[in-house]
């Protein structure tokens, strides 16, 4: 008895994907060609070694805002690869074909509609570095189209001036270590429409202060924070609080808000200046480093 009842309930899910695939095969279809691009040393950027920690792209295929489940494949990237999606589509209906490049297990990919962290999978922010792209095609024979991926989110760099670093050491001997930073934004992100999805909620994130070389404008700057932020809409002003430490864990300064900073996706936001000693005196500077056509390079 417990096998029939098994046997009654599998089978309408073989039929389900049984029909799926008849239905792509029986009608008139073609294969659309997918050539996948992530500008190389764009990417190189985000991480502390300077080399791509995106090493998966998550390749579907969505008809009438619904995902085709057959369809959806996971590609590596490897050096001197393309990356190519070819999917077998119905002639004269229209699909939208969407892209996620990640880290492995960095992110929750389960519904591209609500793409989230993996919390758990690592506490280098390098590593959530992402690139997403979702085009429109109508099928009317078979064709390639090359996509070219970009950060779904803003970067958000904080940089102290190279004196200031100094003086905490040679006066105080401390050294900035670690960043506390708290943005009131949105979490998830809808990799179909291209936009941050779900409520608004304070996100905490505890970051390394490298002291790496931050370059804002033409002055260099030491690093005490860099995340990844989802300006909602695409483009939007973010207070953001937080609180910088020393190497013995206590905190240099507490609790510096910074009230509407602008963010902008696929954009870099630098806040840089005199945060940690005095009167706060800060400068934001909105960097397209992630657009900029020089940077536009191919995985070859």
């Amino acid at each position: 008895m417990k096998k029939l009842i098994y046997i009654l309930i599998a089978l309408p899910m073989l039929f389900a994907s049984c029909s799926q695939e008849e239905e792509i095969l029986g009608n008139e279809s073609v294969e659309m060609s997918f050539k996948a691009e992530i500008p190389a040393d764009v990417a190189s950027r985000a991480s502390n070694n300077g080399t791509m920690v995106v090493n998966k792209v998550v390749c579907a295929v969505f008809e009438d805002g619904v995902e085709l489940p057959l369809l959806r494949k996971v590609i590596d990237i490897v050096d001197g690869q393309d990356i190519v999606y070819a999917p077998t589509l119905i002639k004269g209906r229209t699909y939208d074909v969407v892209f996620w490049a990640m880290k492995d297990n960095c992110y929750n990919v389960v519904d591209l509609k609500a793409i989230t962290r993996n919390t758990s999978a690592s506490t280098n922010e390098p590593d959530f570095d992402a690139f997403t792209k979702s085009v429109e095609v109508t099928v009317t024979s078979s064709a390639s189209q090359g996509i070219t991926l970009v950060r779904p989110f803003a970067q958000l760099n904080i940089g102290i001036s190279n004196e200031e670093w100094d003086s905490l050491d040679d006066n105080f001997n401390i050294t900035p270590s670690t960043t506390s930073l708290s943005v009131y934004t949105k979490s998830a992100f809808n990799a179909l429409a291209g936009s941050a999805t779900g409520n608004e909620s304070t996100i905490n994130y505890s970051l390394t202060a490298t002291g790496n070389d931050l370059t804002a404008g033409s002055v260099t700057y030491k690093q005490i924070a860099t995340c990844f932020i989802l300006p909602d809409a695409g483009q939007e002003n973010i207070t953001l609080t937080f609180t910088v430490n020393d190497q013995y864990g206590n905190a240099i300064r507490e609790n510096i808000e910074l009230l509407n900073i602008p963010f902008e996706s696929n954009y870099r936001t630098n806040i840089v200046g005199g945060l940690l000693t005095g009167t706060i005196s800060y400068t934001i500077d909105i960097a397209n480093g992630f657009t900029t056509p020089d940077n536009n390079k191919v995985i070859e």
